[in-house]
């Protein structure tokens, strides 16, 4: 079992954005924990839990644990690609040693036919596919030197209006609710923004209300 030089309780979790904050035995700072560093667990952590864990801090001073366990808990074992593959090794060759001289002469005719059927099948894909790639080739070209210059100032607005509107639009992964928060709230440094997702950033608390987006707890 892993020895981690560090340990405390687990005094606040947020299930649904998959961190918490545990509070070391040694009374000081607390320390930053998130769900990734608990690799192998059997469950999810909950607030009274004692946390076995390594430290990092990072350059603005914070500190977060990196590698974690719970206390109790064990890992859920990691299956031996390495056994598996010599089990499967070891049943191939003895299928093989079964097989009489006639049968594997046989076989050995059969899989010439496919060897050459499917070399002569690969040839005619491969003739057949070298046309279309050089038409697909001529026609993506010509779309790339064309592209709409609105486009691309479309995305620079999008980049600049991140920079300057600070407000995080952030959608809760248990309830799926539209929160969003300002800065100086307590989640706002670990609130992260993924456009794909539908989330996004607001330049106003006006604005996000109007977008229908609550303010957060605090």
């Amino acid at each position: 079992m892993q020895s981690f030089p560090h340990q405390g309780q687990l005094t606040t979790w947020k299930d649904d954005r998959g961190f918490g904050f545990i509070k070391p035995d040694d009374g000081s700072k607390e320390v930053f924990l998130h769900i990734s560093v608990l690799k192998g667990a059997s469950r999810r952590p909950i607030a009274g839990d004692t946390i076995f864990y390594e430290e990092v801090t990072e350059e603005n001073g914070k500190i977060r644990a990196s590698k974690a366990s719970i206390q109790g808990v064990l890992n859920q074992p990691k299956v031996s690609t390495q056994r598996a593959r010599s089990s499967n090794q070891i049943s191939n060759n003895q299928s093989i040693a079964k097989l009489t001289p006639r049968n594997k002469q046989s076989n050995n005719h059969a899989s010439r036919k496919v060897i050459f059927g499917l070399l002569g099948l690969g040839l005619a894909i491969s003739l057949s596919l070298s046309g279309v790639f050089s038409r697909s080739r001529f026609s993506s070209n010509s779309k790339q030197a064309t592209t709409s210059p609105e486009t691309f100032v479309n995305s620079q607005n999008s980049a600049i209006a991140s920079q300057n509107c600070n407000i995080k639009g952030n959608i809760s992964v248990s309830t799926g609710s539209k929160l969003y928060h300002l800065p100086g709230m307590e989640d706002y440094a670990t609130t992260n923004i993924n456009e794909s997702k539908g989330e996004r950033w607001f330049c106003s608390e006006s604005e996000a209300i109007a977008n229908g987006w609550s303010k957060a707890p605090r």
